[in-house]
């Protein structure tokens, strides 16, 4: 069976009509231009632990026989209530934030840890081998077995126990090479008793891509503009909330995608903007501009997530979920889709929610990525006559 066919059959499906997401309590910083204000994230205050939790359930499965394609298993599912750190793997938002290009001593220097750190706190040790970890951390290699007492443990279990150098161990010994450190209690070894092991970017470990954030100690305690690739602001380009109008709304043919801002991610993670269907649903959120009618994003249009769902994804990933994401933009770039979740004419007000996606680098393939399906995630919202982030256009 192909993959693209499996997934479309056998991935998380998430319903078509998503509810609003609560409120979320996300620090802020207030800008003022003239009679206008806005509340902007402060991004200096947010980090993957203080997101609000996931509002829905779900899951990815990849078949064991097509793992290979992917060098490693994206599988995951997630719970309502559970946090964005438990579901995002490094290799989903490197491309966003760069994460692993981080060391465990980078990553301590911007967010302290408390505890004494052990092997078992490092998720992606799990599943290193001698030979990976030599790999990695070359001048392991040089070092005698009792230098390195997780591999001489390890080693032992398979009657190797000389001491000669690491490197020449495992040419001698291939099958030992490559058991795997997670048959060792962790937590009896210190994270330092792998010289070198702080020091090293996590990218320079095995499958260091299906590690979720929160398996990385300290990773999701750092605020996302202390990123290797800091989080755009999104103050790029800033628009006013003139109107919101909820589900009596429906797409006219008439207004064509030239109309609105929201829509579908494709492949260079841009969003090309997709109007309403006509005759259906779709409740919005009507822009105005701070330079008057002459401004881009006078009469432009942002649909709510809850109204209009449009193909997103690209690759084999691109049939999880359907093929579909609620329609929004890519505010912050590409590490999470900003969408208009809530709308509410008699209060005048708007909720946004951020979704999430799953990403893989096949050896010598184009990245692939998922639809924006996993959320939402509550987020900053507006009230009519106040400033919106639009981000950069993207």
């Amino acid at each position: 069976m192909k993959l693209k066919n499996y997934l479309l059959t056998t991935a998380a499906l998430i319903g078509l009509i998503l509810p609003a997401p609560s409120k979320a309590d996300t620090p802020t910083i207030t800008y003022s231009q003239g009679k206008y204000q806005v509340q902007a994230p402060d991004w200096s205050r947010i980090t993957w632990d203080n997101l609000p939790p996931v509002q829905q359930p779900g899951y990815l499965s990849i078949p064991q026989n097509l793992i290979s394609v992917f060098g490693y298993d994206p599988s995951r599912s997630w719970t309502i209530g559970q946090k964005v750190s438990s579901v995002v793997m490094l290799g989903d938002a490197d491309d966003a934030f760069k994460m692993s290009s981080f060391s465990l001593k980078s990553i301590s220097a911007l967010a302290p840890q408390t505890k004494k750190l052990t092997l078992k706190d490092l998720g992606l040790i799990q599943w290193q081998t001698p030979a990976s970890l030599v790999k990695a951390i070359p001048a392991l290699g040089n070092l005698s077995l009792r230098q390195v007492p997780p591999i001489a443990a390890l080693l032992s279990k398979n009657g190797v126990f000389n001491n000669r150098k690491i490197s020449q161990i495992l040419r001698s010994n291939p099958q030992a090479a490559n058991l795997a450190l997670g048959k060792l209690d962790l937590s009896k070894y210190a994270i330092e008793s792998v010289p070198g092991l702080t020091k090293t970017p996590l990218n320079k470990f095995k499958s260091w891509q299906q590690s979720y954030v929160n398996q990385v100690p300290g990773l999701s305690q750092v605020p996302f503009d202390k990123m290797p690739l800091p989080i755009d602001s999104g103050l790029g380009v800033v628009g006013v909330a003139s109107l919101v109008l909820g589900k009596a709304e429906q797409g006219d043919s008439r207004v064509g995608a030239n109309y609105f801002i929201s829509g579908s991610v494709v492949r260079g993670d841009t969003t090309r903007p997709v109007a309403c269907s006509s005759l259906k649903e779709c409740s919005y959120m009507e822009l105005g501009d701070m330079r008057g009618s002459n401004g881009g994003l006078y009469g432009k249009r942002w649909v709510s997530g809850s109204s209009q769902q449009v193909k997103g994804g690209y690759g084999f990933l691109a049939a999880v979920n359907g093929g579909l994401e609620p329609t929004g933009r890519l505010v912050y770039g590409s590490g999470f889709k900003v969408a208009l979740m809530g709308v509410n004419e008699s209060t005048g007000t708007a909720d946004f929610g951020l979704f999430f996606r799953i990403c893989a680098h096949p050896p010598f393939m184009q990245k692939t990525c998922t639809p924006y399906f996993i959320g939402p995630v509550p987020w900053l919202g507006v009230r009519e006559n106040g400033l919106v982030i639009v981000g950069t256009g993207r």
